[in-house]
């Protein structure tokens, strides 16, 4: 079992907080280096983890720090579903943590583990298991009077893509299963450091991110005294998180009145329906809640670093604008993703999303591992075409054009000889786009027998797109990874803009940004023609925005409407509405088709894995069900005096 001796071992060294000491001689007391291991642990792979651990713990040991630190979990990684089912996994997970302990010679080595009790039973039914931060020096468990060498997290999330009670045991349990208060479950760890007592909490992730949970653990630790809290996270990017992240951490300082080492993970995990980004952003706090040292985003990193000179002085740590920061990111993410492909096949139709995918892809994987594909039917105009061709011409990348004209009149005739002569254009459109991603997989199957290695075709949807389910399964919604899918339309011009203005050059042709948004799928859909998608995308962006986000339904939009301050809630120009809308009517149906189309799940569930950018994407962010839209009778009463009024 997990009880030791209630109270810690005696001992003759200072501690750091003795005797009223001041915050000079208490900074003085952290005067020694702490390695931070900010990691990239591959998701179960834990002989893989556990010799970077033992790596990067000699490479401490060699550089003089007293203390190396690792993330959460940073044994297995975090999202591994129901792999956490596996005993023997877990038995490999407790032999690694044994290994890390002995190897703790001259250090205090902290890092993120599961620990199971394999007496009992958690709530899933099977062994329980535990969450927890380990903590061992010269190759002993460092007790806290209560456990021995580990602490349980405290704050499970559930939320997200976060399922922790499903798998893990929580501090709180705990606490009420022994009989004791958490306040004495979450005493401090004792470890000697240059003949000073060093007064450790080892909070785990979301035990600081407390604001929405009614358990404290930060207010714990302040009634302890403890010298420094260090966080070991395993904490999820998504665009601008690093405002709530910073604001949570100065909060959790000030309360503490102690300084934060934040060591966060790196690295793209994944649901099989998410892709997600851990983007490290490792960082220490001082007990004035301010910025003193900050790490590198989006790459593993291992940093040495002195507390005591680091926290004499604050720094102000300027972020990316939103928009970098999310290329940065998911440049990031492509490079771990397709870690192991040989080549990657994007359709480039001459249009915004695929252009812009184009780019990226080639930053990330350089032009030599990346394939342009062309395939136009008698729909696609020259002019896109030609944007396709030199858009591929200005990354470099190798470009082939596969007409499938002479396809799509082939499956017609095949259709027609199966009894249905003549298609409606709907059915047209959709035989041309299953063309494009057979097409897609073929070559990408035949390229990986060529090169003898892994491929893969891309899906350049974008979340506007697939809100809509304006999309073809198997054919543009098809590929095997969507790395666009939680980015609006108005998002991939920007993104474009930014690609230009870092390249100083319209490396994105802008021909291709000023074209009208088009599947080039029929005659109504003629670029050359300005004609193009069903779709307004300023104004529709910011429905299906209400609609995801602040969990609207169309009764709040029309009624926005009615009023008249849709526009400005929208940021659109006075007037802008009625340009796309020009009767009540029209614009009623506009409203009623988009919600019809984004209540529509059963289509957009069989989508290829999206990255997440925000805390809104569809997959676990955004919880599905195949059902149809529903119209309140709130909004159909709103919608009946709104139609009675002119125009």
């Amino acid at each position: 079992m997990f009880f030791v001796n209630s109270e810690p071992a005696r001992t003759e060294c200072t501690s750091i907080r003795s005797g009223g000491e001041t915050k000079g001689k208490y900074m003085s007391g952290l005067d020694f280096l702490v390695a931070v291991a900010q990691m990239r642990p591959k998701p179960q792979d834990v002989h893989h983890n556990l010799k970077k651990n033992l790596r990067l713990i000699e490479q401490a040991r060699t550089r003089g720090a007293k203390m190396v630190v690792f993330p959460e979990l940073c044994v297995s990684a975090y999202l591994l579903g129901d792999r956490w089912e596996d005993k023997s996994f877990i038995r490999e997970l407790e032999n690694a943590n044994e290994v890390i302990r002995k190897a703790s010679t001259d250090l205090v080595v902290v890092w993120g583990s599961v620990k199971a009790d394999w007496d009992k039973i958690g709530e899933d039914g099977r062994v329980r298991k535990y969450n927890a931060a380990f903590i061992a020096q010269n190759g002993e468990w460092v007790s806290n009077g209560v456990l021995n060498g580990w602490i349980p997290k405290t704050n499970m999330p559930e939320y997200r893509f976060f399922d922790d009670p499903r798998h893990f045991y929580s501090a709180m349990k705990l606490a009420a299963e022994m009989d004791i208060s958490l306040e004495e479950l979450l005493r401090p760890f004792l470890v000697t450091i240059d003949g000073r007592i060093v007064r450790l909490a080892v909070p785990v992730c979301e035990d600081l991110w407390s604001d929405e949970y009614h358990t404290k653990p930060s207010l714990i630790y302040k009634k302890h005294g403890v010298d420094l809290v260090i966080d070991i996270s395993h904490s999820p990017w998504t665009s601008d998180k690093w405002k709530a992240r910073d604001k949570m951490l100065h909060k959790r300082a000030l309360e503490v009145d102690t300084p934060i080492l934040y060591v966060n993970a790196v690295g793209l995990q994944n649901n099989a329906k998410n892709l997600i980004w851990f983007d490290g952003g490792s960082c220490l706090i001082g007990a004035d809640g301010k910025m003193c040292w900050m790490g590198s985003l989006n790459r593993e990193k291992f940093s040495c670093i002195n507390l005591a000179e680091l926290l004499k002085k604050s720094k102000v740590f300027k972020h990316a604008e939103s928009i970098a920061e999310s290329h940065a990111a998911t440049i990031a993410a492509m490079r771990d993703f397709y870690r192991d492909f040989k080549r990657v096949v994007i359709g480039l139709s001459g249009g915004i999303d695929s252009a812009v995918s184009l780019a990226m892809h080639v930053e990330a994987l350089g032009e030599g591992r990346v394939l342009a594909v062309n395939m136009p039917t008698q729909f696609n105009s020259k002019t896109t075409v030609y944007l396709a061709a030199l858009c591929a011409k200005n990354f470099g990348v190798e470009y082939r054009s596969v007409p499938i004209q002479e396809q799509y009149e082939a499956l017609l005739q095949l259709l027609k000889q199966a009894g249905y002569p003549n298609p409606s254009d709907f059915d047209r459109q959709n035989i041309q786009a299953r063309i494009r991603g057979q097409v897609l997989a073929d070559i990408s199957a035949c390229e990986a027998s060529r090169i003898g290695g892994r491929c893969g075709f891309t899906c350049n949807g974008n979340k506007t797109e697939i809100a809509l389910n304006y999309f073809t399964l198997y054919g543009d919604g098809a590929g095997c990874s969507a790395f666009f899918a939680d980015y609006w339309k108005g998002d991939m011009y920007t993104l474009a803009r930014f690609i230009n203005g870092c390249a100083r050059r319209d490396i994105i042709p802008e021909g291709i940004i000023g074209l009208p948004p088009s599947a080039e799928l029929s005659s109504t859909q003629n670029v050359d023609d300005g004609k193009g998608d069903p779709i307004f995308y300023p104004f529709h962006d910011n429905v299906l925005k209400m609609f995801i986000e602040r969990r609207w339904d169309p009764t709040d939009i029309l009624a926005l409407r009615v009023d008249g301050s849709l526009e400005r809630e929208f940021g659109l120009l006075p007037g802008e509405i009625e340009k796309y809308f020009p009767t009540h009517t029209a614009f009623v149906d506009s409203l009623e088709w988009a919600w019809r189309q984004y209540s529509y799940e059963g289509k957009r569930h069989m989508l290829p894995s999206g990255f997440i950018r925000t805390r809104r994407a569809f997959g676990y962010d955004r919880r599905e069900t195949i059902a149809d839209g529903y119209f309140t009778e709130a909004y159909k009463k709103l919608r009946d005096e709104y139609l009675r009024q002119t125009p």
